[in-house]
């Protein structure tokens, strides 16, 4: 078996949230990728699974890969993956924020593929678990879900992993599609059916209303699932104009003035009269803060305010939604992902995803955020100048 010092280099030193930051030296890794790339048990694997497989040494460094991997990568030769760990290869947004590359983030705890491989290491068994990967594709940005699972094995006396990603993300996406479709459509139905139950024994203005306020709700809620599958497929057609402002403020109280996360919370909206306003697509940021709005509600106790307001300044327009709570470290650094979610039932893990496609890949945008105790959580979203 292969026990060749890591180099010692200052990665070892640095201080990692998660994995070992060590790397093989050059030279050991030279040797390594010499050794294991030509053996037959090596070629053998990598020829006869299919999807997407990888062998690593003990420092998580790429050593082998399969032409389906190469593939996804469109990498030109081995200087593209060899050497790298898994989320460096596949350019996951996370690989470069912890001190010794992919797998030392703090993000990195929450890794499946990077669990499975310490697990294997220690354990000396095949380990699995669920990867969701963002990243950085052809100038787009993926969100991609992977079953990773590793697998250790000697080759010419090396100790490797094999590790294997099988791209579970169109499984994925139809589950949470579904799942949120018929959450949302099962509550808002609900209502409908308890106030038409009030409208059959009494004349009541109040039930008529709700009625109609929960129809326009499920028919935003149809409007938004065919928004995202459309956006996720490219098809999404943007309309550019200048926004509307009063009209999107219009569209937003009405829309919380019955939501059912909005109740006994202040809501205010703060869109300056004089302002030029940006050119965008008006259901596309409807969309967005609909979704910071729905988020920021949900996170906020009854009786305290969240605010959305309108910024134009030199070289960007921005709309920011403010609540006062804060969100957890581990749930900052998932913010993002498709199918992350803090809550158990099904119907939630799409918004934050949602604002951030369609802001970025469909109006040339930016979403962000920042959270502190201190100041509450402020999501924004910016809008390039006109």
């Amino acid at each position: 078996m292969d026990h060749t010092d890591a180099e010692q280099s200052d990665e070892e030193a640095r201080e990692t949230f998660f994995a070992p930051a060590r790397r093989a030296s050059a030279e050991t890794l030279a040797r390594q990728v010499a050794e294991v790339i030509h053996h037959p048990v090596c070629m053998a694997i990598l020829e006869a699974f299919c999807g997407q497989v990888l062998v690593l040494n003990r420092e998580r460094q790429i050593l082998a890969a399969s032409p389906e991997f190469r593939e996804a990568l469109a990498a030109c030769g081995m200087q593209d993956f060899v050497g790298k760990r898994p989320g460096e290869a596949l350019g996951c947004e996370h690989a470069g924020e912890g001190p010794g590359g992919c797998g030392t983030s703090k993000a990195c705890a929450h890794c499946g593929a990077v669990a499975a491989i310490l697990a294997a290491q220690c354990c000396g068994h095949p380990a699995s678990d669920e990867c969701w990967i963002s990243m950085r594709r052809n100038d787009k940005r993926e969100s991609v879900e992977f079953r990773a699972k590793a697998t250790p094995l000697v080759i010419g006396g090396i100790d490797v992993i094999v590790l294997g990603l099988h791209d579970i993300s169109d499984q994925k996406r139809r589950g949470i599609l579904e799942q949120s479709f018929l959450h949302d459509a099962r509550n808002l139905l609900g209502g409908i059916i308890t106030w038409s139950e009030v409208l059959l024994h009494e004349s009541s203005e109040e039930a008529a209303t709700s009625i109609r306020a929960l129809a326009l709700q499920l028919r935003q809620q149809l409007s938004g699932h065919k928004m995202l599958a459309e956006a996720e497929k490219g098809d999404l057609v943007v309309s550019r104009a200048a926004l509307d402002l009063p009209a999107l403020t219009r569209g937003l109280r009405d829309t919380f003035s019955w939501h059912p996360r909005g109740e006994g919370k202040n809501l205010v909206i703060r869109f300056p009269a004089q302002v030029v306003p940006p050119i965008s697509d008006q259901s596309l940021v409807f969309r967005i803060l609909a979704n910071m709005l729905t988020n920021a509600l949900e996170a906020t106790a009854a009786g305290a305010t969240v605010t959305v307001q309108y910024e134009a300044q030199a070289g960007a327009s921005t709309f920011t939604v403010r609540n006062p709570g804060a969100i957890a470290a581990d749930v900052a650094s998932r913010i993002f992902q498709r199918s992350f979610s803090t809550k158990s039932e099904p119907g939630h893990g799409l918004g934050t995803y949602t604002m951030r496609l369609l802001a970025e890949q469909y109006l040339g945008g930016k979403v962000a955020f920042t959270t502190t105790p201190e100041d509450g959580t402020a999501f924004t979203l910016s809008l390039p100048a006109t």
